[in-house]
């Protein structure tokens, strides 16, 4: 009888607890909504997130508010959602980077500490660069170097981000070692390579056009299967009969592990109309960016496959921010 009744009150407040997560799903939302962005204000997720703001509160009916809380590379911004309470009123809006968080030990969690949402954007142009005066112009001539100067090559990166994966990445199948240096983001960095503080650095596409004008960077390709759509011009590492990808950066939702599901499903369907709005298609275009939309399911499936990489990179070892 005892057992019985447990099980009963058991269901019972599961049933309740349903019924209420469908009550707040029926009038959300009711007031503005935050979308945290993690990382400095102008960098790509910051832009990438107010475009998609714009267009999402017209299809919401009430604000969506980019809040930017940075830090920790990111940690900060994911910590302030995943202990929100407000129930789908503060979402994130990140990437991978999440990833690189946990298996560098800055956060005890990783993307599936939260309900995972869908994604709204890519950007697989994350190229490596070097200065116009090294004499190296293509990824060969950079790995030929390398090799010839082991761990003297300097690689300016931020320790702990995907793009510092990236680098692991190329050392590990290529048989080469950087000397990785921590510049921090893209503010540090592209200083570093134009004065010459480190030889290479690894950065996305967009803002780079007038160094590669100018003679003073070179970009020696990207790491994708096929060239990006919104740097066609631009080859792939494939083509230059170097067989090296690396996953592209996915912005992505995610929210409270206590967000009713409704709610995510809400979400996934106005990300679903926004990416399919040519509009918006065209300012993440004019962004250096490419329009995306993957579900919940897929963004899961992708960020699973993707912290299997990197994981394999590091072997689960001390953080990777200390070599």
């Amino acid at each position: 009888m005892q057992k019985r009744t447990f099980l009963l009150a058991t269901l019972s407040a599961a049933v309740g607890l349903s019924l209420q997560g469908a009550a707040q799903a029926a009038s959300y939302p009711n007031r503005p909504i935050e979308l945290v962005v993690p990382h400095i204000a102008t960098g790509s997720t910051d832009l990438a997130a107010r475009v998609f703001a714009k267009y999402a509160e017209k299809r919401l009916g009430k604000p969506v508010v980019v809040v930017r809380i940075g830090g920790a590379g990111g940690y900060n911004g994911s910590r302030a959602v995943r202990e929100d309470k407000s129930n789908g009123y503060q979402v994130l809006y990140t990437h991978q980077g999440i990833i690189a968080n946990y298996l560098t030990k800055v956060a005890p969690y990783s993307y599936d500490g939260f309900k995972v949402g869908p994604t709204v954007a890519e950007n697989a142009t994350v190229g490596l660069y070097v200065s116009g005066k090294s004499g190296i112009k293509s990824i060969h001539d950079l790995l030929a170097r390398a090799r010839a100067e082991p761990g003297k090559f300097r690689a300016g990166t931020e320790y702990g981000t995907y793009n510092h994966f990236m680098f692991l990445k190329l050392q590990k199948e290529q048989g080469v070692t950087f000397k990785l240096m921590n510049t921090g983001g893209d503010a540090g960095r592209v200083p570093a390579l134009l004065s010459g503080t480190v030889d290479v650095i690894a950065k996305t596409y967009s803002g780079t056009q007038d160094y590669l004008t100018s003679g003073d960077f070179v970009l020696l390709g990207e790491p994708t299967d096929k060239r990006a759509p919104n740097a066609p011009e631009v080859p792939t590492y494939k083509e230059q009969g170097l067989d090296f990808t690396f996953p592209p950066y996915m912005f992505t939702l995610f929210f409270n592990q206590n967000t009713p599901q409704a709610i995510v499903d809400t979400w996934a369907e106005v990300a679903r109309e926004v990416t399919s709005d040519p509009a918006y298609q065209k300012e993440i275009a004019a962004l250096g960016m490419a329009w995306a939309y993957k579900s919940p399911q897929e963004s899961a499936a992708a960020y699973a496959s993707t912290q299997k990489l990197m994981a394999d990179l590091v072997e689960g070892a001390s953080p990777v921010a200390k070599q």
